[in-house]
């Protein structure tokens, strides 16, 4: 429990979100956890399940502190959110509805998919956007394809597409969306907070930036294409259903197109509410990644991890 400890106080100086939980409240509960002789299962858990859940409240609420400003103004932007949320699994979709429909400065509109053999939520929020219900267990980007077949993304200045098991923080699309027009991103992120569950540790919050010019954006659990990105690279690729390879080829595409694409560290979302891969079987995606991936030019992922400029 002591080493558990001494390595989350190394995070601490890592992070500065990582220190509003330093203090008496670790202390309390780790005497607790101890008191009833389960040392071993607090070295394991303490972070899952006392520290991670804290942060992402505090973070919600807007407790580690709020998105700062974006250098520029920008005008009124038509924005459309693309959801999934699995039905057979808790899921913040009531929460995201509700967060994405605070924009004061643009018009978003919301589509969501419901999707499991269970019923959809009876919230009227998420009731009203809910589009389709799938029983059948349809792969994410398949999906997503279905979902755009009868739009018009050329109405959209910006397209948000997100899963059911992230947090926002306060203000989110108008910050996000004043910091991506600024800089220009065509296909963007935002960070993960240092407490998310992530695959990719440069999809992390840096520290002292603001935002990332990259050559890599991942497929999820949010990100946005502007309407030159969705003009060109929609829909999907289904060869990779999950998804799996897409963001190693998104690099070529802009290159080629003139477009650039960034990760967004000031303003960050939580993704640490269901651990990746608990969904779907990873090792049957890998392989069909890498056959997608023998077909189409790509970037590796070494030479696409990379960071062109830095906006602080």
């Amino acid at each position: 429990l002591h080493l558990s400890l001494r390595r989350q106080r190394q995070m601490c100086i890592r992070d500065r979100e990582y220190c509003l939980q330093l203090g008496q409240y670790r202390r309390v509960v780790c005497r607790g956890l101890c008191s009833f002789g389960i040392e071993k299962t607090a070295q394991v858990n303490y972070f899952n399940y006392v520290t991670r859940p804290l942060l992402r409240r505090m973070f919600a609420k807007g407790l580690l502190g709020r998105p700062p400003r974006a250098p520029a103004d920008v005008p009124r932007f038509r924005v459309l959110v693309l959801g999934i949320y699995l039905t057979d699994r808790v899921n913040q979709a009531s929460q995201l509805v509700v967060d994405f429909a605070k924009s004061q400065q643009h018009d978003v509109d919301q589509k969501w998919v419901a999707l499991g053999a269970t019923p959809p939520t009876s919230d009227p929020g998420l009731k009203a956007v809910t589009v389709r219900h799938c029983r059948q267990l349809i792969p994410k980007f398949k999906l997503l394809n279905e979902m755009l077949a009868g739009l018009e993304v050329d109405d959209y200045d910006y397209i948000i597409f997100t899963d059911d098991d992230v947090a926002l923080c306060p203000d989110f699309v108008d910050a996000y969306l004043a910091w991506v027009a600024s800089c220009g991103f065509s296909i963007s992120q935002p960070a993960r907070t240092r407490f998310s569950y992530r695959d990719h540790k440069f999809c992390l919050r840096t520290w002292g930036v603001k935002a990332r010019e990259t050559l890599f954006v991942e497929i999820g659990p949010v990100f946005v294409f502007d309407r030159a990105a969705a003009r060109h690279l929609l829909p999907f690729d289904e060869r990779s259903p999950m998804g799996w390879g897409i963001d190693f080829v998104w690099p070529k595409k802009t290159r080629e197109l003139n477009m650039t694409m960034g990760i967004i560290d000031a303003v960050t979302v939580d993704h640490s509410y269901r651990e990746q891969g608990k969904t779907y079987s990873s090792s049957d995606n890998r392989i069909i990644m890498d056959e997608f991936l023998r077909d189409v030019e790509h970037l590796k992922p070494e030479e696409a991890r990379v960071s062109i400029r830095i906006y602080r």
